[in-house]
C-alpha cells in the first residue's frame, strides 16, 4: 500500500513520482543520517514519555540504530514511487518491527519531520562554510603578516590612488571575512530552532516534550510556534542564501585583485601552476582559472537570494512550496566553502614580486595628495587651493612629457616652486607615504600593527563560537545514541 491508497484510491502517477516525489526525496537521502536522528529523537522521547510502552519504544530504537550502523542508503533501497524520506522510514520500520513501526509518525506531521530534517541539513552545511572561512582568515593574516613591509599601490576606478601596503590590503580582506563569519553565526542561533512537534500546525494532543527532542538533535529551542515551525525553515533558508551572496561577494572582490595583478601587463604576482590552467591551442597560456572560477560563483550567487525568495511571495503560502523543489543551500554552501578553500590556498602558494608592486605604488603620481596636505601644514593653504597646486603641477608634468616618477620644481606654480626637487622627491616617497598615515585603521607601521592585533583576538573570538557549536552538537549526538542504546540494552 501507499499512503495515498485510502483517501485517493489511486497509485501516484509517473509524472508525479519522477517530477515531485523523486525530486524531494533527493534532497532528503542526502540528509539521510540527520533525518534517522529525527526519528530516533522523537521515537525516545516518546518513549519517554510513555507514549510508546518500553517494549514498543525499544524495537524501534533498535531498528533505527541498525540503520544508523549501516548505510542509510542501503538499507533503505529507496524508491520514490513510495514517497519520501518519512515514508521510506515508515516502510523501513515495518519491515523491521512489524505494524508496531509504522507509530513513529505518533505525534507529529511530515511538515515539522521535514522542516527538522532541513535545518539540521543546513546548519551543518552552514559550520562547513564557517569552518572555511575560519581556515582563510587564519590565512589572511599569516599573509598580511608574512608581507607587512611590501608597498603596493592602492586603485579607485582602476586608477592608482595611494600606495599602501600588502599587509594592511590582506588585514582589510580579514575584516571582510570577519563581518561575513559574524552574519553566519547570527544567522546559526535563529537557524539552530528545532521545529519537530509542530505537527501540521497546531500541535498535537500527545503529552511530547518539544525541549528534549530539541536537545537531543543539537538545537538551542524548539520554535516556540506551532505554526511557525514549518514555514520557519523557509525564511531561513532565504536568509542564509543571501549571506552567502555576500560571502562568495567579498571572496570575489579579493580574487579579482588578484586576477587583476596577475595579468600579463601587471605581473605582480603569480599563482602556484598547480591552481592554473592552460590553453588547448595556445602552449605559453597559463590561466589563474581558480580566480574565475571564484568570480563566477560570485556572479552567480546574486541570484540565490532572490530564487529562495520567490518561495515565499505567496499569501497562502505553505511548506509545500519548498517542499517541491530542491532544498539547494546544502549545495549553495559547499560551492561557498570550495570558493573560500580555493582563495586560502591562492594566498597561501602566491608568487609575489614585492620589487615590482613597490616600484608600480611610486608611480602615478599616487602620493600626490601627502604633497597637498604639506602644502597645507606649511605653508597654511587651505585643502581645496593646495589640491588644487598639486593638480596643475601634475598636468604641467604630463604636458611636458616628463617621465613618471621625475619632478622638475620649475613647473611648479607658487608656492610650491619654493620645494626643492629633493624635498619633493621625499614627500612624494611611497614609502614614505605609508609610514604617515598615522590615523587609527590607517598604514603606519604602528596601525598595522594594532590592525594585526585586533584581528587576531576577533579571529579568537569567532574559533571560540564556532567551537562551542560544533561541540553542542556532537554532545547532544553522542547522548542521543546513548541513551537509545541505553534503551535497547535494558531489561
Amino acid at each position: 500500500m501507499t499512503l495515498t491508497d485510502g483517501r485517493l484510491g489511486a497509485r501516484p502517477a509517473r509524472s508525479l513520482v519522477d517530477h515531485v516525489n523523486a525530486v524531494e526525496l533527493t534532497d532528503e537521502l542526502d540528509a539521510v543520517r540527520e533525518f534517522v536522528l529525527i526519528d530516533l529523537a522523537h521515537a525516545l522521547m516518546l518513549t519517554q514519555q510513555d507514549v510508546f510502552t518500553r517494549h514498543h519504544g525499544r524495537s524501534v530504537v533498535a531498528a533505527l540504530l541498525k540503520l544508523l550502523d549501516h548505510d542509510p542508503r542501503t538499507l533503505l533501497a529507496s524508491d520514490p514511487a513510495i514517497g519520501t524520506i518519512t515514508l521510506q522510514l515508515e516502510r523501513y520500520l515495518h519491515d523491521e518491527c512489524g505494524p508496531a513501526g509504522l507509530d513513529i509518525q505518533r505525534a507529529r506531521s511530515r511538515i515539522d519531520q521535514k522542516a527538522t530534517g532541513v535545518r539540521m541539513a543546513d546548519r551543518r552545511a552552514l559550520l562547513e562554510v564557517v569552518t572555511e572561512l575560519l581556515r582563510l582568515a587564519e590565512t589572511l593574516l599569516e599573509c598580511a603578516d608574512s608581507y607587512d613591509q611590501v608597498i603596493v599601490p592602492g586603485y579607485t576606478h582602476l586608477q592608482h590612488a595611494q600606495p599602501t601596503s600588502l599587509g594592511h590590503y590582506l588585514n582589510a580582506h580579514y575584516w571582510t571575512t570577519s563581518r561575513n563569519l559574524t552574519r553566519l553565526l547570527q544567522l546559526h542561533e535563529r537557524l539552530n530552532e528545532c521545529p519537530l512537534g509542530g505537527a501540521a500546525y497546531s500541535g498535537t494532543a500527545w503529552p511530547i516534550d518539544r525541549d528534549a527532542t530539541a536537545a537531543y538533535l543539537g538545537f538551542s529551542r524548539p520554535v516556540r510556534n506551532a505554526r511557525d515551525a514549518g514555514l520557519a525553515s523557509m525564511d531561513t533558508s532565504a536568509e542564509l542564501a543571501g549571506v552567502l551572496g555576500l560571502v562568495l561577494s567579498g571572496l570575489s572582490r579579493c580574487a579579482s585583485d588578484l586576477y587583476y595583478w596577475s595579468s600579463s601587463e601587471i605581473g605582480s604576482v603569480r599563482l602556484h601552476p598547480s591552481l592554473c590552467g592552460t590553453s588547448s591551442m595556445m602552449p605559453q597560456k597559463r590561466n589563474p582559472i581558480v580566480l574565475e572560477r571564484i568570480r563566477g560563483l560570485a556572479g552567480d550567487a546574486a541570484g540565490w537570494g532572490a530564487s529562495r525568495l520567490g518561495l515565499l511571495h505567496f499569501a497562502t503560502s505553505t511548506d509545500a512550496d519548498q517542499g517541491y523543489v530542491h532544498n539547494r543551500m546544502p549545495e549553495y554552501c559547499r560551492e561557498t566553502a570550495g570558493a573560500a578553500g580555493l582563495l586560502r590556498e591562492v594566498l597561501a602558494t602566491l608568487e609575489v614580486d614585492a620589487e615590482r608592486l613597490e616600484s608600480s605604488a611610486g608611480r602615478h603620481w599616487s602620493s600626490a595628495s601627502a604633497l597637498a596636505d604639506d602644502l597645507v601644514s606649511t605653508r597654511d593653504l587651505s585643502f581645496r587651493a593646495a589640491h588644487e597646486v598639486v593638480a596643475r603641477f601634475i598636468a604641467a608634468h604630463e604636458a611636458a612629457g616628463v617621465p613618471d616618477g621625475a619632478v622638475r620644481p620649475e613647473l611648479a606654480e607658487e608656492p610650491l616652486r619654493q620645494y626643492s626637487a629633493a624635498r619633493l622627491s621625499s614627500v612624494l616617497d611611497a614609502r614614505s607615504f605609508v609610514e604617515s598615515r598615522t590615523s587609527a585603521g590607517g598604514t603606519s607601521t604602528a596601525r598595522r600593527r594594532e590592525l594585526a592585533a585586533e584581528a587576531a583576538a576577533d579571529l579568537d573570538g569567532h574559533r571560540s563560537r564556532v567551537n562551542a557549536q560544533l561541540k553542542g552538537i556532537d554532545q547532544a549526538t553522542r547522548r542521543l545514541l546513548a541513551d537509545a542504546r541505553e534503551l535497547v540494552d535494558s531489561d
